[in-house]
């Protein structure tokens, strides 16, 4: 079987197309160095077949079983000139499946078919916590990923080659390096030599190198409210079937506690005293009713906000009607999601961490049916066959939790592409996906706090024609499928919590509790752990 290494090899090559370029929120410092592997340790003085001694710096090891081939590489530090920045690894790649050596044949035909897809960042990437921004592989002038992998060599048992990716330059003084299916690696940044433009070329050259700001999201347990941050843009959205009877615009006694707690949010989050109120509905009856109906709407949310924010914030309405859905679609599901209130200001994510608690203060979160287990393993049931799936680490970056997650195939011999979650499981919240993220991705793999669920950040890609503009998730898009004995790295990325342990939970399918949050300068480079 030669799909092991198709997937292994070019899993850690393959960039996308970039789409326009949005500019993050900051931080000031940036990440200490570490690793989220199962094996990634630091090799100083290191050389690779790439040309010769690296920069200044570390290169780092990593080492991955991936559908049976045992993947190594050696991650050189990002060099970085004028506006663009290349990253140069070394990578080997041994069956453990069977005898003889893994296909190399396969890369070009998998990467080709890659560089071709309307998917936008589903390769390497570079995310720059210092600048909030996620750097996708960059665009050759004939419109290919500028990327490439060479064939250097093979002694029977192990092939080895070369890659080389070139990216828009970040700004921090290191990044890290999300590897699909492999992980994360944290490496500096360092001035590059005289070499570097050889390596552009080598690639195909670079004609677009562009960076994503990434996106917040968060959902209340209640799902009637969810809240997205990018920048200092902070939209509330509450559901408008939980504010008002169907073509009615009276807020219900209910609804008013909604708007209110939304109100709180805000005066917890806003920077400045501006509020603006938007109202949506769906596509049923005529525009003019539509647009008449989202107006009278987004006045009696602004009304009431204006009695809770008190007269320090402006509080300003507006209806659009059903002139922009978050879905397209007319099913009672789409239109019941193009009904809404947005509010919208300007401020800074503040995750929720309190709850209802006990008479003992304690407080519990939403209940599961869900496989439960406290800092262990579960076991998932699918209709397909079990597997295992443990949280290896959750380590802290600069406003972010990095987790990785380690899956195996226990039993069961049919192929199920969609068995992280349910295959009926809709996203939570306003995100839009491509087809196979959806279908078979950790979209909905959240931290519960006792107040919200916390999504994986995302960011705003577009198709390589630029027609169309999809989600896309900071971390791996897809969960592969996997034969019995087979074994799966889940890498994605959550906005910091604040919190020492967290509950990893992926709604109905699995729940792991009082995970530990490992800061990153004390992680072991050696273990990931």
């Amino acid at each position: 079987m030669h799909r092991g290494l198709s997937a292994a090899l070019v899993v850690v090559l393959a960039g996308l197309s970039a789409g326009c370029g949005l500019q993050g929120s900051g931080t000031t410092d940036p990440p200490a160095r570490s690793a989220t592997s199962d094996t990634a340790r630091p090799a100083p003085g290191a050389t690779t077949s790439t040309g010769g001694a690296h920069p200044a710096g570390e290169v780092v090891a990593v080492e991955r079983e991936w559908h049976g081939v045992q993947v190594q590489l050696a991650v050189r530090p990002v060099e970085t000139t004028d506006d663009v920045a290349v990253l140069r690894y070394d990578l080997a790649a041994t069956r453990t499946d069977g005898p003889g050596p893994p296909r190399f044949s396969s890369v070009a035909l998998a990467l080709g078919e890659l560089g071709a897809s309307t998917a936008d960042g589903r390769g390497v990437r570079l995310v720059d916590y210092s600048t909030g921004l996620v750097h996708p592989v960059a665009r050759t002038p004939g419109g290919g990923a500028a990327a490439v992998v060479d064939r250097l060599d093979d002694d029977g048992d192990t092939v080895r080659g070369s890659a080389v990716a070139v990216f828009a330059a970040p700004a921090g003084a290191s990044v890290d390096v999300l590897l699909p299916a492999l992980g994360a690696v944290t490496v500096p940044v360092v001035v590059g030599g005289a070499d570097v433009s050889e390596a552009v070329d080598r690639a195909g050259g670079a004609d677009e190198a562009t960076t994503h700001g990434l996106r917040a999201f968060t959902q209340d347990h209640a799902a009637t409210t969810t809240t997205s941050a990018q920048d200092d843009d902070l939209v509330v959205t509450l559901a408008s079937d939980v504010l008002f009877d169907p073509d009615e615009h009276t807020l219900s006694d209910a609804a008013r506690s909604v708007v209110d707690q939304a109100a709180d949010s805000i005066l917890e989050q806003a920077d400045a005293g501006q509020v603006h109120v938007v109202g949506h509905t769906d596509d049923v009856d005529t525009e003019a009713y539509n647009q008449g109906l989202s107006e009278r709407r987004a006045s009696s949310v602004a009304d009431r906000l204006r009695e809770r924010l008190g007269g320090d914030v402006a509080v300003t309405q507006e209806g659009r009607g059903e002139s922009e859905p978050v879905v397209d679609g007319s099913s009672p599901a789409d239109r019941a999601a193009n009904r809404r209130v947005e509010i919208r200001f300007h401020g800074r994510l503040v995750v929720e961490h309190q709850g209802r608690g006990d008479d003992q203060g304690r407080v519990a979160l939403p209940t599961t049916d869900a496989p439960t287990a406290q800092d262990a393993p579960v076991t998932v049931v699918t209709d397909a066959g079990d597997y295992r799936v443990e949280v290896r680490s959750v380590v802290r970056r600069p406003d972010a939790l990095v987790g990785t997650l380690v899956a195996e195939r226990v039993s069961g011999d049919s192929i199920d592409p969609a068995w992280f979650l349910p295959a009926n499981l809709r996203v939570v919240g306003d995100r839009r996906f491509g087809t196979r993220a959806e279908a078979a991705g950790p979209h909905n793999l959240s931290l519960l706090t006792p107040g919200e669920r916390i999504l994986p950040f995302d960011y705003e890609g577009r198709t390589p024609s630029g027609e169309h503009a999809l989600r896309r998730l900071l971390g791996d898009e897809e969960v592969s499928p996997l034969d019995r004995g087979e074994t799966v790295l889940v890498t994605v990325v959550w906005p910091e919590t604040g919190q020492d342990t967290v509950t990893v939970d992926a709604p109905d399918r699995f729940r792991i509790t009082d995970v530990p949050v490992t800061d990153a300068s004390t992680t072991d480079p050696s273990t990931g752990d």
